[in-house]
């Protein structure tokens, strides 16, 4: 079973739906992306070795630098095995009987 982890492209980058507490870049961690509390960033990078995360200025800048990031190909997601970003195979639909078959 394969367990990819997906890198979202910068144009599924979505703005903030609520106030941000900052603008919290993670490019190597369980999940990267761009996260607006410290808190959705930290249970993506705190224990990671080699995680890669800083805090940008506007969610212009941290969208310009995951842009960037995205192109040159170093984004990393590394999700821990079994953990809430570790991601699952889709789900296939159970196969129905025909009935009088």
């Amino acid at each position: 079973m394969s367990h990819t982890a997906v890198i979202p492209h910068p144009s599924d980058i979505q703005w903030p739906t609520m106030k941000p507490e900052g603008f919290y870049l993670v490019i190597i961690g369980q999940e990267v992306g761009i996260f607006y509390t410290w808190k959705d960033t930290a249970v993506r990078v705190l224990e990671i070795s080699g995680a890669v995360h800083y805090k940008c200025k506007t969610f212009q800048q941290a969208l310009a630098d995951y842009t960037a990031t995205y192109r040159k190909g170093e984004l990393h997601a590394i999700p821990t095995p079994g953990g809430p970003f570790w991601p699952t195979a889709p789900r296939m639909p159970s196969p129905v009987l025909s009935e009088g078959k």
